[in-house]
């Protein structure tokens, strides 16, 4: 599929080392076919409606931090599940929205998850799903010393942790003490606002229609988008999903500075590099406002840009397309 004409300005020598370095980690066959099983060995199929999120995971409403500036985001107990999951290279924010699709791809509306019913192991093996079959993290068979240590070990090591810091979060329920064998194995998955917000464990249900929630395509699961964007990358695109404290103008959504910061917890630069990403490839709309050649903002806080998510944008495999856009985005001069 063709990429669309580009008249983003072209990205820095720093830009390209991290764009450079992202390709590598993604343009392995192993990595990539990886990508492309993942939602095929999913049980069940989301609804072609959509993946449907509470407002919460993304928004906080209350007890936001009103001392943060908008280079610092939030402290970390103070921000919406979304981005208090955001790790450099971890997999606790790809891995919960995991969690969620699996549940709505096999339970009704109303419906608790009871995940431990589906009969996904942690780690599983050659014959036997596992949560780690779902993770398509860039890893591979490694022999150090003559300790063998297999992609799906290391995988399954990823689920462990990301299930760790889900549980600090209040999102699951870990059964046992730590240390203690195959305690991941019969973990609950709780409601994505967090116990903190809710004031008590709750176990998830799908959501109901009278509910606030937002929905984001299925394509973004589905085709693997959520496997090959970054935390900040799929941070943002569900704050433009969930659209709670903007307002419209010329069909797209303007976020106040303060409402993306205290209340989404995004800080200006993970935003500012997500957006020129996203708008690449292809699924953010973004109309810039107030910009120097050099991508410096003009009036710098009196400018916010107006964002969309792109009708469509998710239909294509995710991992061909960001290889291709940067791929064309290196080579930008």
């Amino acid at each position: 599929m063709s990429i669309p004409m580009d008249f983003t300005r072209p990205p820095t020598a720093k830009e390209r080392l991290k764009l450079a370095a992202r390709l590598a980690r993604l343009d392995n066959p192993e990595h990539l076919d990886r990508i492309d099983r993942v939602y095929k060995l999913m049980p069940g199929e989301l609804p072609p409606t959509g993946l449907v999120i509470r407002t919460g995971f993304s928004y906080r409403g209350t007890g936001v931090d009103a001392d943060a500036s908008d280079r610092k985001a939030p402290p970390h107990d103070l921000r919406p599940p979304a981005t208090r999951l955001i790790t450099s290279r971890g997999a606790a924010l790809r891995f919960a929205v995991t969690l969620l699709a699996a549940a709505q791809s096999n339970r009704k509306l109303g419906h608790k998850a009871r995940l431990s019913e589906l009969g996904i192991a942690i780690g599983g093996d050659s014959r036997t799903l596992g949560w780690a079959d779902l993770l398509a993290a860039d890893s591979s068979d490694s022999n150090l010393g003559g300790v063998y240590v297999t992609s799906r070990d290391k995988r399954a090591r990823s689920v462990r942790n990301a299930l760790s810091a889900l549980a600090k979060a209040g999102l699951v329920s870990v059964p046992g003490i730590a240390g203690t064998r195959n305690r991941f194995e019969d973990f609950v998955l709780l409601n994505e606002l967090g116990t903190d917000v809710l004031g008590e464990a709750e176990e998830y249900r799908v959501p109901r229609r009278t509910e606030e929630t937002f929905t984001i395509a299925s394509g973004f699961v589905a085709n693997g988008w959520l496997h090959v964007l970054e935390d900040s990358e799929i941070a943002l695109l569900l704050m433009v999903a969930c659209g709670k404290g903007s307002f419209p103008d010329s069909g797209l959504l303007v976020v106040p500075a303060d409402i993306r910061l205290k209340n989404y917890g995004i800080h200006r630069d993970a935003y500012s590099s997500a957006r020129k990403t996203l708008e690449w490839f292809g699924l953010l709309d973004v109309e810039e406002v107030g910009r120097h050649e050099d991508g410096r903002a003009e009036n710098s806080e009196l400018r916010v840009h107006r964002l969309g998510l792109v009708a469509g944008g998710f239909d294509r495999p995710a991992a061909q397309t960001v290889i291709d856009t940067l791929t064309i985005q290196i080579s930008r001069s």
